[in-house]
């Protein structure tokens, strides 16, 4: 296995070469650790094509004692988040749940997509949540920190169980994915729908495929992310866009192509969000965009720095989504110009939460 050490603050970082199929090249220390054990795989798969394939990814079943986390953030719609999987195996290059993965003591790293944390008991907590008398019914969005549907569920079926159990609670729930694999679950999707119990947010960074498969490696493409829109669409289950994260000089100038194409494919409205790279996540960002993209690497970390008020690192609720500046505000408006020139201004219609019931006894306070 060929590999290079470099010394990043007297801590010794492994860079792997030629590691096809992944995001992120380095594995760096987790804060909370005294010893790191380094392990990489050098594979060749993207996309689709590694489902059927041996690749050394690891799955680890845990046990968590809960499985909705309450979301405080003002810039966060939704009150419940819910995460079937940790670590995910997309790996994109500027994911910011990377960062999570170091309270389970792995690096935010190449750990954080090659060893994944499968949370099979996940089930049964939601339907011990839902009959709980304190659960008053608020949406519950599928996730916040891992995509419910990457590659390890299409092995392990959680999130179509959790799925189930919101449409026998009447439960409503709102998902956001870069996966096509959502129109497995359609069946269900569309009883959801039918009650006006979900959403559904396809996120689409770039159409450029060469960018996707650098950048979102195991993601779908995003010809088939179009496709995913079209198909739910066709099943008359809300399909939302999510234009994220906009990462300037690099995917920029494409918002007013991602824009005619998703509302070609039925997209009725589209949100968005600029870049923001914190902690350790700026540090595996930009040696990605050295090794990858190298004669525009250093323009483009200086663009998302103006970006956000001059540091790469923008924590400010208010500011970090839409980020701050002249060039910020640029970006932010070429996105309200396109929305109005491919019709996507639509708001998402509100969840019908009363709705929700867990049995006949414990719904007798509604009335």
């Amino acid at each position: 296995m060929a590999y290079t050490v470099v010394n990043d603050l007297d801590n010794n970082i492994i860079i792997p070469k030629n590691v096809k199929g992944r995001g992120i090249l380095l594995n760096t220390p987790n804060p909370f650790q005294t010893k790191v054990v380094e392990d990489f795989w050098d594979g060749s798969y993207f996309d689709e094509d590694f489902f059927g394939s041996d690749n050394t990814t690891q799955f680890s079943e845990v046990h968590p004692k809960t499985i909705l986390n309450k979301v405080d953030s003002p810039d966060i719609p939704g009150g419940w988040s819910m995460n079937p999987y940790q670590g995910c195996e997309h790996g994109c290059t500027y994911c910011y749940a990377r960062i999570t993965h170091e309270y389970w003591g792995y690096s935010a790293g190449t750990d954080f997509e090659k060893n994944i944390l499968v949370k099979k008991n996940a089930p049964a907590l939601l339907k011990k949540k839902l009959k709980s008398r304190s659960w008053n019914g608020e949406t519950i969005v599928l996730s916040g920190n891992t995509d419910c549907y990457q590659p390890a569920e299409k092995t392990y079926g959680i999130t179509r169980e959790l799925l189930q159990i919101c449409l026998d609670h009447n439960q409503s729930v709102s998902l956001i994915t870069k996966n096509a694999l959502v129109c497995r679950d359609i069946d269900i999707l569309e009883q959801l729908a039918a009650k006006n119990l979900v959403h559904v947010h396809l996120s689409i960074t770039t159409l450029d495929e060469e960018l996707r498969r650098a950048m979102e490696p195991r993601t779908s493409s995003a010809g088939n992310r179009l496709k995913t829109i079209q198909k739910l669409s066709k099943h008359n289950i809300p399909t939302h866009v999510m234009l994220a994260p906009i990462i300037p000089g690099l995917n920029s100038d494409e918002i007013f192509g991602i824009c005619e194409a998703v509302s070609q494919a039925g997209a009725v409205s589209l949100d968005h969000s600029m870049v923001r790279l914190n902690g350790v996540i700026a540090l595996l960002f930009e040696d990605w965009i050295q090794a990858t993209f190298p004669l525009k690497a250093s323009r483009v970390m200086h663009l998302i720095a103006e970006a956000q008020g001059g540091k790469l690192s923008n924590s400010t609720f208010g500011e970090r989504m839409s980020g701050v500046g002249v060039l910020a505000e640029s970006i932010n408006q070429q996105v309200r110009l396109a929305k109005q020139k491919y019709h996507l201004t639509a708001k998402p219609k509100p969840l019908k939460t009363p709705m929700y019931k867990t049995d006949t006894s414990a719904q007798l306070h509604l009335f």
